[in-house]
């Protein structure tokens, strides 16, 4: 049993919603990064911007020029780190001696961190270290007196903590954003998954593969040309026995995608587009071939949406109907004889009921002979009954076109035990027999020899007619069109047997001349009933 996969319209929902998912993430990460850097360069930004505010302050100067901060100086200080939430504000000489600081134990230290030293040298900056208090960002800007002579700087700290809280604060809307939207693109990939399955009919990609496997394993199996047209008159399926038999009529190229009028411009198709539903067993030539041909349209939601034709050669139906003439003229014979044979038995009974038994010798003598005159020579020949009969059959028949026939053989033909087999020689008989028939229309003298003969395994049959004959190396052309040089349609029931005996694993052997008749030879393998294995003639 085939294991059955994940279903479609899950595999549909985790497709579409993992690619939704990746593409958010993505750009989640990008817009959060740059976010992120904003937040910090606009932290970064507002402690530059404090500190150049302090180091412009006369409180400043002063504090600076006379090596102490006041208490109005300490006081601003704290004011303004509280209010605008910052780590530390330090203001600190020419040594890096702070005279600010929120600790005030120590004031008169020297600043901490490693990253001051440039300050000193009339720089202004930003940088991240660890101090006193811990990590921070902090902003460095010198301070100069009236003269322009630097004397000292001022240092202002944010709080890492502080940074990564107002990171946070703007990255979290991004991601908020960013869940939303995955949960309106999951609903989404659910109804188009939904939408999806509906549209393809409830079927799964496996089942849907596999009907369109079932699909051309079918039209590859057909006999019959199948071909299928859209609106646009063009072909859009053609199964290899229309390919081959459009091949046959000449037409060599792929035709798939072609314009039917291009391909096989006899076959109408504008009345069945337009609206016709159906046409029916229509004569239609393709090249130097006759089809039969069917035609129907069909629709899709009430609209025309194209036509299919199938085609079959008109040849090979004609021979069809010939071997299916000959089986229903075997039976008609059949049931003529029993017919004939139950009055016979009524004529018995009533001279036995009289009692005439002289007349009743008299009648079953001459019934006798005439058997042995009918059958006796087939029945010399030819041990299964189904074969004897449909000899018997058509022997009457070329009897009554005035056929002379004579028939050959040191070995009976035994019983045969495959019905198949028994099947493939009537075939092979009746054809060749109707062909033997049709090559002698016309002439005053008509012989037919029927030779049947077994050796190693091995059941022989030959026939040979006194007919028009042809070229042997004509033969291959004969089997492929049905048309013999001589106009005789007998190429059909030459391949018919041919494929006969393919089938039972045979042999053939033709000789034939234009004028001289044809002599066909035939070898086939074959198995007898058991009771009959031993049985010698």
């Amino acid at each position: 049993m085939k294991k059955k996969g994940m279903p479609f319209m899950f595999q549909m929902m985790l497709f579409t919603s993992g690619l939704i998912c990746l593409t958010l993430l993505v750009t989640g990460l990008l817009i959060g990064y740059n976010q992120a850097s904003e937040t910090k360069e606009a932290l970064s930004d507002k402690a530059a911007l404090s500190a150049s505010h302090f180091a412009r302050m006369p409180l400043v100067m002063d504090a600076l020029e006379n090596g102490e901060a006041d208490e109005t100086l300490h006081t601003l200080t704290t004011e303004i780190r509280e209010n605008n939430h910052l780590q530390y504000i330090v203001i600190m000489d020419m040594e890096g001696i702070r005279l600010t600081h929120p600790v005030p134990d120590r004031i008169g230290e020297n600043f901490a961190g490693g990253d001051v030293d440039d300050v000193f040298e009339g720089k202004h900056y930003t940088s991240e270290a660890v101090g006193t208090l811990g990590p921070s960002m902090r902003a460095f800007e010198p301070v100069y007196n009236q003269a322009g002579t630097q004397i000292g700087a001022v240092s202002i700290g944010i709080t890492t903590e502080v940074l990564h809280q107002a990171v946070w604060d703007s990255v979290k809307v991004t991601i908020l954003g960013t869940m939303v939207s995955l949960g309106l693109g999951l609903i989404g990939s659910y109804f188009l998954a939904r939408r999806l399955k509906k549209t393809l009919f409830d079927l799964e990609p496996p089942e849907i593969a596999h009907m369109i496997e079932e699909r051309e394993a079918m039209l590859n199996s057909v006999s019959e040309g199948v071909i299928a047209i859209n609106t646009d008159h063009e072909i859009i399926i053609a199964n290899p026995s229309a390919k081959g038999m459009m091949e046959r009529a000449g037409c060599y190229r792929d035709v798939i995608g072609q314009q039917i009028v291009d391909v096989w411009p006899e076959l109408n198709m504008g009345n069945l587009l337009n609206g016709q539903k159906t046409v029916y067993d229509k004569v239609v030539h393709l090249g130097n071939l006759e089809m039969i041909t069917n035609s129907v349209s069909f629709e899709v939601d009430k609209g025309h949406v194209g036509a299919l034709v199938t085609f079959r050669d008109r040849n090979e139906l004609d021979a069809m109907m010939k071997k299916l003439s000959g089986v229903e003229s075997y039976a008609h014979t059949l049931r003529m004889q029993t017919h004939e044979f139950m009055n016979k038995l009524h004529i018995i009974g009533a001279m036995v009921h009289t009692e005439s038994y002289e007349e009743l010798t008299e009648y079953v003598d001459s019934l006798s002979k005439i058997y042995q005159r009918e059958t006796g020579i087939i029945s010399a020949h030819m041990d299964d009954a189904a074969i004897a009969g449909y000899l018997l059959t058509k022997l009457e028949r070329l009897e009554q076109l005035q056929i002379d026939v004579e028939i050959q053989g040191e070995n009976k033909w035994p019983s045969l035990s495959d019905p198949i087999m028994v099947d493939r020689w009537i075939t092979i008989i009746g054809n060749s027999l109707e062909n033997a028939v049709d090559a002698m229309v016309g002439q005053e003298e008509k012989k037919i020899t029927l030779l049947f003969d077994r050796k190693d395994g091995q059941l022989l049959y030959e026939i040979c007619d006194n007919g028009v004959g042809f070229d042997v190396e004509e033969l291959p052309s004969i089997l492929e069109t049905g048309y013999s040089t001589k106009g005789l349609n007998r190429g059909y029931g030459m391949t018919i047997m041919l494929r006969a005996i393919k089938a039972g694993n045979g042999s053939y052997h033709i000789q034939s001349d234009i004028g001289a008749g044809v002599c066909l030879q035939i070898k086939m393998p074959y198995e007898q009933h058991e009771e009959e294995g031993n049985n010698t003639r």
